[in-house]
């Protein structure tokens, strides 16, 4: 598993609001905390919590995924993808385990072609 390095993932937080024109000092008032936290999270000062991860998530309107891929190793998945995947994600849940473990024998089949 690909280590994060959260000082990148803090950095796409801070991207994600700017180019959505949210200031700081409204997620400081969403999330019930001070300016100088969020801040603090976004230039990897103060610890990534879930719940602001989430929060960023909702607010960008983008896959937690997006974000955490930031501080990963690997290359990034454009917006596209990063929907793609979330579509496909919530259509599997609609499934039985029988229904999931069926369907991913069935891809692994075909992405051998």
């Amino acid at each position: 598993m690909n280590e994060v390095d959260f000082s990148k993932v803090g950095l796409k937080m801070k991207q994600l609001r700017s180019e959505r024109g949210i200031t700081q000092e409204q997620v400081a008032k969403d999330l019930n905390c001070t300016v100088p936290f969020v801040s603090n999270v976004e230039n990897n000062r103060a610890k990534l919590n879930l719940r602001v991860l989430l929060y960023y998530s909702k607010l960008c309107n983008v896959s937690v995924d997006t974000i955490l891929d930031a501080g990963r190793d690997i290359p990034p998945l454009d917006e596209k993808e990063h929907q793609l995947n979330d579509e496909m994600l919530n259509v599997f849940r609609g499934f039985s385990v029988t229904e999931k473990e069926k369907i991913i024998k069935m891809l692994r089949i075909w992405q051998e072609k």
